[in-house]
């Protein structure tokens, strides 16, 4: 499954590039004229003057002239950057104009609705491969009796108001999700607080929300957690969301928006 985000990525890397060949003409329009050519003399260096690119010797610039001589280094350089990053753009651009990231999953979806039923595809759609993901059955935790009752927009119950918040930012995002979903990690089955599905490289990213963190006991289970996670190659910042609070510092909105914009964007 391709990431559609390198649609993005290579449009940002073609801006990278515009401005990379906007700095390059800039210098090279306040070069000065001529080239220079450099020997090393010694323990240092000296530069030679060259009108004529095809002067093999040049003429002796003294220290005074060291500036110029370094500012002709540098056009030399911008020169060829200039024409590496237009190249770069160039190609690009070519891709970019013939690439479609959703070829495969439209041969099937150019399939009758009667072929499609008969079909293995290779590639679902973002919409089918989404309905199957939330369709799928699992055993979820079982609530302690005697405890709050907690329930998010899409009527399911979760452990603390933290977690419906962060339930309900991901239902209006339109981002799937799993609560508490069975995962193995090693010998051991745990249950992510989320499970939740980027749709765009149909990557599952598990989200812990760690909301007593002023208590010392659930410190020490939540630091333990999180090294489970990172014994089995699920990394913060990759695979693996953390989101916390104290009594005197609750989670907000906008945190949770912040998470949401930076895994899901």
């Amino acid at each position: 499954m391709i990431d559609k985000n390198i649609i993005r990525i290579l449009k940002q890397e073609q801006k990278r590039l515009e401005d990379i060949i906007s700095r390059a003409e800039k210098g090279l329009s306040h070069a000065p004229d001529g080239n220079v050519l450099v020997k090393r003399y010694k323990k240092g260096i000296q530069f030679y003057y060259r009108e004529d690119p095809k002067d093999r010797n040049g003429i002796y610039m003294p220290s005074a002239e060291r500036k110029r001589a370094i500012a002709l280094v540098q056009k030399a350089y911008d020169r060829k950057v200039l024409a590496a990053a237009k190249e770069q753009w160039k190609e690009l651009a070519v891709f970019l104009s013939k690439f479609d990231p959703d070829a495969l999953m439209n041969v099937f979806e150019k399939e009758s609705e009667l072929r499609q039923k008969l079909l293995k595809p290779y590639e679902l759609p973002d919409k089918q491969f989404v309905e199957a993901w939330e369709a799928a059955e699992y055993e979820r935790k079982p609530f302690p009796d005697n405890t709050p009752v907690h329930c998010t927009e899409r009527e399911e119950r979760v452990r603390s108001k933290s977690e419906v918040m962060i339930a309900n930012a991901l239902r209006k995002e339109k981002i799937p999700y799993r609560y508490e979903c069975p995962l193995r990690l090693g010998n051991q089955m745990i249950h992510p607080d989320f499970t939740v599905l980027r749709v765009r490289d149909r990557k599952e990213i598990y989200w812990e929300h760690l909301g007593m963190m002023d208590d010392t006991e659930y410190r020490n289970t939540a630091f333990q957690r999180i090294c489970m996670y990172e014994a089995n190659g699920i990394f913060p910042g990759d695979q693996l969301i953390i989101t916390f609070e104290t009594y005197r510092m609750p989670l907000n909105a906008a945190v949770i928006q912040q998470m949401i914009r930076h895994y899901f964007g």
